[in-house]
């Protein structure tokens, strides 16, 4: 269930607030990561390193992490203690519907004021956001929208001159639609009024990547969330991704990942 609460005529969606342990014995290398949506993650103990491309990045509990968007990330835990992270997934529009959560408005790292107190407060907002009660939910949602927001201001980069870029996020939507069958350029470049050249020169200049990377990293996006947040079997993900088998999906999903689906769901169940 999605909360949305409009402030301004903005719109904040909090998606969820999962909860992640890992065992002092458990290690792990190559924990991808893909992502569209604002992704804040909070160590409360222990330590873990995100990788982005070349770059390393340290999470630990005094610091703050935000998962940068349309970008190949990667998880590795090699310490010797048990690591617990809390991670504050959300989206943030304008009033023109611009999406804010597709822009790298925060530094991947950056440290907070009294991350104590905010460790607390996130335990209380993801309890009130666990609540069959829809006024405890608003409250917790409202809790994370009041942290976002600070993060923002204290450290957020500014949006982007002229808000989006309408025909763009067009076809972003028309990609995400047709995540689940074969890629078609003239069929998308027909719906959205363009050309197949022009699609694809304009969505490279607004998104750095080709209009088939994002379907692509879109598809994964939607396999590894279907993986990590339901119980359905990989024969029913696969199916419903479009697959004309199992055994086609998962070595597609090898490929792109690194992991197999089980594999994956294993390593990033709550995460």
């Amino acid at each position: 269930m999605v909360h949305s609460r409009q402030r301004d005529g903005w719109s904040f969606e909090l998606l969820s607030i999962p909860l992640s342990h890992h065992r002092a014995e458990e290690t792990f290398s190559h924990a991808p990561q893909w992502n569209s949506d604002l992704h804040l993650i909070h160590t409360i103990a222990g330590e873990g390193v995100l990788h982005v491309g070349r770059q390393r990045y340290l999470s630990t509990p005094d610091v703050v992490l935000a998962v940068p968007i349309f970008a190949h990330c990667h998880w590795e835990k090699t310490s010797a203690t048990a690591w617990t992270m809390l991670n504050v997934h959300a989206r943030l529009f304008e009033a023109d519907t611009n999406p804010l959560h597709e822009q790298n408005l925060l530094p991947i790292r950056f440290e907070p004021k009294d991350i104590a107190g905010i460790h607390d407060g996130l335990a209380r907002w993801r309890a009130d956001w666990g609540s069959a009660d829809p006024g405890r939910r608003a409250k917790g949602a409202s809790g994370v929208l009041g942290l976002v927001g600070s993060y923002f201001t204290q450290f957020g980069h500014g949006v982007r001159a002229g808000g989006g870029n309408q025909a763009m996020s067009r076809v972003r939507q028309l990609l995400e639609q047709r995540a689940n069958v074969a890629y078609d350029a003239a069929t998308i470049a027909r719906d959205a009024g363009l050309s197949v050249s022009q699609l694809n020169r304009r969505f490279r200049a607004s998104y750095a990547q080709s209009p088939k990377a994002y379907w692509q990293l879109h598809r994964l996006d939607l396999a590894q969330s279907m993986l990590i947040s339901t119980p359905s079997r990989v024969s029913d993900i696969s199916e419903t991704l479009g697959f004309s088998d199992i055994y086609y999906f998962s070595r597609w999903f090898r490929q792109q990942s690194g992991l197999s689906p089980s594999r994956f769901r294993l390593q990033h169940r709550f995460m």
